[in-house]
């Protein structure tokens, strides 16, 4: 397995992360690990489609800081905003990529002026995060398409943070309510059974008591379950919002097993389903992402080294 060390100080092979990915061949004929010392590093990444089987693993999770800040209401070069899309600091198009240990975040700050501001925007099919820290507000993270897994990740925001098309498996995740507003907001296509499954999670928040809905349907067919996952007081006793179009209500797939914490008490919206204990058992890592060619990721995370 080829090997790259980025540092900023110069020390490694290379001093900015974009550049160790430039420098890995187009299809590699091996994997890939890309080795990120500790160190801020300023700068827009992107792993593109054609350089799959690559290893983003930093130093220590706090340590390594992928950081940027560009956001929606920006002006581009073209003269046009930037828009949701063009604002991620991690962008990730390839398949069977790994990102272990390392912080990225979106220093954008929150507001009208702001908007959306990503930290992280993956396209890519079988992609695992193990140990990552995703700080943003609106829109930190953004699963276009494909599957990805989610293991012992801390991911915080306030308005739709985890939204997207995805399938995708958050396990043993802290999700951190920055302040009122909604954690989820899928797309799910009405054909795919699976879209957001949170597996013995813990949703805290600084956000004030009952002020944070679980998830709002972006479109119709979404799904999004939380099974065995702590709530704090920031979570709503309704839980779900029809994002204003009760039609939404009778497509939503929306549901929850063994909620605990002060935020799974209450009367949760009647269009949301209660689970019980069989389909729970149905719902684990390697049943949801399987998929046609078997996926099963490694759910233990990973040694920096």
């Amino acid at each position: 397995m080829q090997r790259i060390t980025v540092a900023a100080d110069g020390s490694g092979d290379y001093a900015s992360v974009q550049e160790a990915v430039d420098a890995v061949r187009v299809l590699p004929l091996e994997p890939v690990t890309i080795f990120v010392k500790n160190g801020v590093y300023r700068e827009k990444i992107v792993v593109p489609d054609n350089k799959p089987d690559i290893a983003l693993v930093g130093e220590s999770a706090a340590g390594t800081v992928l950081s940027y800040g560009d956001y929606a209401n920006m002006i581009h070069a073209d003269g046009k905003p930037y828009g949701t899309f063009r604002t991620p600091t991690l962008t990730i198009a390839a398949d069977r990529v790994t990102v272990e240990n390392m912080t990225v975040e979106n220093t954008a700050g929150w507001g009208p002026d702001i908007g959306q501001a990503l930290a992280l925007y993956v396209s890519g099919d079988r992609v695992a995060f193990r140990g990552v820290r995703l700080l943003g507000n609106q829109d930190t993270v953004y699963t276009s398409r494909g599957r990805q897994y989610f293991g012992e990740c801390y991911i915080e925001g306030h308005v739709d943070f985890i939204f997207g098309s995805a399938t995708a498996v958050f396990d043993r995740c802290e999700i951190h309510s920055l302040r009122a507003g909604y954690i989820t907001a899928a797309s799910t296509p009405e054909d795919e059974p699976h879209g957001y499954v949170f597996l013995d999670c813990r949703l805290t928040g600084s956000a004030p008591e009952a002020t944070v809905f679980l998830g709002r349907p972006w479109r119709p067919h979404a799904s999004t379950v939380f099974v065995n996952t702590w709530m704090g007081p920031h979570i709503k006793p309704e839980g779900w919002d029809n994002w204003r179009n009760p039609d939404n209500e009778r497509t939503a797939r929306y549901g929850e097993f063994g909620s605990s914490g002060p935020g799974a008490a209450g009367e949760r919206a009647a269009w949301a389903r209660k689970l019980n204990a069989a389909e729970a058992a149905e719902l684990t890592v390697r049943s949801v992402l399987a998929g046609p060619d078997g996926w099963a990721p490694d759910i233990q995370r990973a040694a920096a080294d």
